[in-house]
């Protein structure tokens, strides 16, 4: 079954959280400082990814190819989650979503330039993706998975 377009926006974006959240847990998780690992976790999830690489690589028996392989898809994704939360919504046909897309936006100082446009079908991809990278991320580090109330 199809999922409708704005289904699959709220999926991804969701998924990307839910990958924030397991990395700001793994960062404090493998944080020796809970001041650092706290400000840490509140930079750019850029800088939150590469923290995490060196954490990982410094501090975990973790082969070193898993982590960059994991930490470049996380920076992959995290790309992708900017073009899809910051972009506008198109259809080329407003009784049904099958031809809904994201229309990639730049500002230029010259003004508006308008890019490329994410289909049903890529952000279909991009929802698979994010699901197993999410699955993957919590086998690979179990720690950042665990949830804790209070």
């Amino acid at each position: 079954m199809e999922l409708e377009f704005s289904t699959l926006v709220g999926r991804f974006i969701h998924y990307c959280g839910a990958l924030e959240l397991l990395t700001n847990k793994a960062i404090k998780s493998f944080s020796s400082d809970a001041i650092l690992a706290a400000e840490a976790t509140k930079s750019p999830l850029a800088i939150r990814i590469n923290v995490l690489r060196n954490l990982l690589r410094d501090r975990s028996d973790l082969n070193e190819g898993d982590i960059d392989s994991l930490c470049k898809e996380l920076h992959k994704l995290r790309e992708k989650r900017n073009a899809v939360a910051h972009n506008p919504i198109v259809s080329q046909d407003p009784s049904g979503s099958a031809s809904d897309a994201i229309l990639m936006v730049r500002h230029t100082p010259e003004g508006v330039e308008v890019g490329e446009l994410m289909s049903h079908s890529e952000l279909a991809s991009l929802v698979e993706r994010t699901s197993k990278l999410l699955i993957r991320f919590a086998k690979l580090i179990p720690s950042a998975a665990k949830i804790t109330y209070g």
